[in-house]
């Protein structure tokens, strides 16, 4: 095998089930997954990218002979399977066949005392990742030995030689990532889709072996992405880069799986450890540091200077003003509980603080009208899952004054950018009906707050699946083309807002932060892995831990990489283009700023036709009448949040008949969260919109 592949070795520690006497597994019956569980090794990345080895033990008695005994397994996407060191079998060579189990005839290579499973997978597509296995063995004494892939599996992340051999040392290994038992979303059951399964008879082939090392070289290849490079000649570099380093920000801990970090994993749940996120509670910049730097002319070779200090304080989240003279950053000094929006001058001086009170004020943009937008607890409300302050976005003049809201969420609203037509892109949160169904989506308003519009979301129909709906975007960075480039669990997602998840540009590159340059390329920082070694209870562990301590330029036109500034081993994060860039327009106000406080105000919404929607298991033929709800954000907060889901409340506004067309037409009140029932004659919910 190559040197340089992660690899993860499970071993699983007691059989399930010694059962009396009975027949011999059936050699074409469906695949039997009953009872097994999916698992996948320990990681970072969600969803996980890449190669990981399992590794199973069980022990046979020593006497034992095995009359017959078969392997029902899968992967998704591949996999390869070795038993006593020798190559057994593997998966369909096509990741979309995932679905369709393998049976192996494993007899000839089982004996008694212990036997070792190995198991190499690789997860070749975006989606989620999981192994899952059964044996059935029947012994000559007429016992039945059932093994499956459960949660006693141990797990490392590093390769060591001899892995699959019965006498490896797996003391220092983690405990193995429990996905779900069989039939568990997102992959349900699948067995009963075929009718039969051939057995394949294993053995050591080392032809069919040679060929997996083949597809997980070729995999490795697809999923690595551009390679850095040296720059062509006459190469632009950016005029100034600004960003944070002395990292310390909030990290969810490893790959453990312990109740004891059940809180930091929910509040803090990213992927790679980058910007991109479908759940983020506390309401502090996702990424922070200790101090601002400036480097100009950003180009290899030049040393970063400090432009803003905070001590024994945090700061995070910066922008960068049109004109290139101010950065705008979201700091809390030394003993100061909350964030607030302060201007930097990049020319130098002290910096001046634009927002104060009770309040976390964070992410702050400067609008085309030289207003500045912003994200901020001051809405008042509890968000209504764990009961972390609500988010929204807000405005407020460059002096700090008459500071209005934006949106009235009462979930999460994050990381508001300006788009090249002037309007608001940011990061919107939805909670489903408090259940826990989390939701994350980019999401687009006039200056104003009216005219929101999902740009890039999921699209998965009418059934959704898990339990989270899981985009994973963050770090949005608006193109000067109109295009909107993004953070993903995948790497950098690129594409017209609006447009369709399949005319996306995607590049698989370890990113954390993007922003855009005037010229149309991407500021990113690029990560590096580094094995830690910790000590628990006695036994070492060996993990994989990521720091972003690179800053690359990505031409997505000619997918060159070039390293501006590298710092191996200190993290840093957030780089933004420092300099002047042109103002996207102005767009004009839809709402009187002279009415925005009066409490009566309502809006009008108009449905074309409620039947147009990808919702098609809904009994529409019964469908009569659409219910409405208002939804409003708690003002109290549970002492128990992270155990007791709050809710909201949730008020009835009212049921409009539909129209002969399916349209129909309500008036609610404005600045509240709205979401509808589409109800049969009696009053009956026959489909719920689960978002607010």
């Amino acid at each position: 095998m190559p040197s340089n592949k992660v690899v993860f070795a499970v071993i699983v520690l007691s059989l399930l089930a010694v059962c009396p006497a009975g027949a011999a597994p059936a050699q074409h019956a469906p695949p039997d997954l009953n009872g097994a569980w999916w698992v996948w090794a320990p990681t970072d990345d969600t969803p996980p990218a890449g190669p990981c080895y399992l590794r199973g033990t069980f022990a046979l008695p020593d006497d034992a002979r095995v009359k017959a005994a078969e392997i029902d397994i899968t992967a998704d996407n591949l996999f390869a399977l070795y038993v006593n060191g020798s190559f057994a079998g593997q998966g369909h060579s096509s990741p979309d066949l995932w679905n369709q189990a393998v049976r192996l005839d494993v007899t000839a290579m089982l004996k008694g005392g212990k036997n070792v499973l190995a198991i190499e997978a690789i997860n070749t597509a975006s989606g989620p990742a999981g192994v899952i296995l059964k044996l059935v063995a029947e012994l000559a004494d007429g016992r039945r030995v059932t093994l499956t892939t459960n949660p006693d599996w141990l797990a490392t992340d590093k390769e060591v030689k001899g892995w699959q051999q019965a006498g490896f040392d797996d003391t220092h290994w983690w405990q193995v990532n429990v996905l779900g038992p069989y039939g568990s979303a997102p992959w349900g059951k699948f067995a009963g889709n075929l009718a039969s399964v051939p057995v394949r008879k294993a053995g050591s082939t080392a032809k069919a072996a040679m060929t997996w090392q083949k597809v997980v070289a070729a995999q490795r290849v697809a999923q690595r992405g551009p390679a850095e490079a040296e720059p062509p000649p006459g190469y632009i570099w950016p005029e100034g880069i600004v960003f944070v380093g002395d990292d310390c920000s909030l990290y969810r801990e490893g790959p453990r799986r312990s109740p004891s970090y059940g809180s930091l994993g929910v509040t803090m749940f990213t992927a790679r450890k980058s910007r991109s996120f479908p759940e983020h509670d506390l309401p502090a910049p996702i990424k922070m540091g200790r101090k601002l730097y400036v480097l100009a002319p950003a180009r290899p070779g030049t040393k970063p200077q400090v432009l803003l200090d905070a001590g024994k304080g945090v700061l995070g989240s910066p922008s960068v003003s049109f004109d290139g003279k101010s950065v705008y950053v979201s700091m809390a000094p030394a003993g100061d509980a909350f964030f607030h929006i302060y201007r930097v001058p990049v020319a130098g001086g002290a910096p001046q603080r634009l927002t104060a009170g009770p309040f976390h004020d964070i992410d702050p943009v400067e609008l085309p009208d030289g207003r500045i937008a912003f994200t901020s607890t001051r809405i008042g409300t509890f968000e209504e899952y764990h009961s972390p302050p609500s988010r929204c976005l807000f405005g407020m003049k460059p002096d700090g004054t008459d500071i209005r809201p934006i949106t009235t969420t009462f979930i999460f609203d994050n990381e508001p950018e300006v788009l090249a037509d002037g309007r608001i892109l940011f990061i919107r949160s939805d909670n489903f009906f408090g259940r826990g169904k989390v939701e994350t989506i980019l999401h687009a308003v006039f200056p104003d707050g009216t005219n929101g519009f999902t740009e890039f979301g999921l699209d998965n129909g009418p059934e959704y699946g898990g339990r989270l709906r899981a985009f994973y975007c963050g770090s949005p960075a608006p193109m000067p083309d109109g295009r909107v480039a993004f953070v993903s669990s995948r790497g950098i997602i690129i594409g017209e807002p609006g447009s369709p998840a399949g005319q996306h540009q995607e590049y698989r590159l370890p990113v954390g932060d993007l922003a855009a340059t005037p010229d149309g390329r991407l500021i990113c920082t690029i990560s590096r892995t580094s094995q830690v070694t910790t000590e628990q209870g006695g036994r070492k562990r060996t993990r994989n831990e990521l720091t972003y301590d690179k800053i690359n330029i990505f031409d997505p036109r000619t997918e060159e990489l070039v390293a501006v500034y590298d710092s191996p081993g200190v993290a840093l994060h957030s780089p933004v283009f420092l300099g002047s860039r042109p103002r996207p327009p102005v767009l004009a106000h839809k709402v009187d700023p002279a009415t925005t406080n009066d409490t009566t105000a309502t809006g009008r919404l108009f449905c074309q036709n409620v039947r147009l929607t990808r919702q098609t298991t809904a009994g529409w033929p019964h469908v009569r009448a659409i219910r409405v709800l208002g939804g409003k954000g708690l003002t109290m907060r549970s002492s128990h949040a992270y155990i007791v889901h709050a809710g909201s409340e949730i008020v009835e506004l009212g049921t409009v008949p539909l129209a002969p067309d399916g349209s129909f037409f309500v008036e609610v009140p404005a600045d509240m969260g709205i979401a509808f029932q589409a109800v049969d004659a009696e009053g009956r919910s026959e489909l719920n919109e689960m978002s607010w």
